[in-house]
């Protein structure tokens, strides 16, 4: 198995977890905004739907540094939400205890090129994102009242196939209160 194959989705149920997962890090890294619908029909890289904001860049009058920053914290997000992915579908939905070895491994490697590409971050400049990521999601995806949640999301998911972005934050809800 390539380590890559670990990334990809086995089937329809685990790509609804891992997506839960993506919008249970949207609460968590206080990014709600920039989430529009899940839609589970689409192609794996299309479910999140984003606002445009998002992906828009800001002006180019506005210093390297600005931009930099910008890249730098879209890189961050997009590192939660993928570490979120993955660790939902493993912890939550495989019932492992933590992230296994090649899932680690895969991921690390994933993040190393998209932060090289995306910021022109060092190994270990990215090793600092995806720890942060990996810790914070490994707290994350073990509370029982997380994983509870994850699955509800999953189930609706698979239910309706799109959710909304108010949908999706009514189900995460008793999020706020945990």
């Amino acid at each position: 198995m390539e380590s890559n194959d670990v990334l990809k989705y086995a089937d329809e149920t685990d790509k609804s977890f891992g997506l839960a997962g993506m919008a249970i890090s949207l609460m968590a890294w206080d990014a709600e905004e920039w989430l529009e619908a899940i839609d589970l029909d689409a192609n794996a890289d299309e479910a999140m739907c984003m606002s445009t904001e998002f992906y828009l860049t800001i002006a180019p009058r506005v210093g390297a540094k600005a931009l930099w920053e910008q890249s730098l914290k879209r890189f961050q997000l997009t590192a939660a939400m993928t570490v979120a992915n993955v660790a939902c579908r493993q912890m939550v939905h495989k019932g492992h205890a933590s992230m296994p070895g090649d899932a680690d491994s895969a991921l690390r490697s994933a993040l190393s090129d998209e932060g090289a590409h995306l910021c022109s971050l060092e190994d270990d400049e990215v090793s600092r994102v995806y720890g942060k990521s990996l810790a914070y999601c490994g707290r994350l995806f073990t509370h029982p009242g997380v994983k509870k949640l994850a699955g509800l999301l999953a189930d609706e998911l698979r239910s309706r196939r799109t959710l909304s972005a108010a949908e999706v934050f009514d189900v995460l809800a008793p999020l706020n209160r945990m």
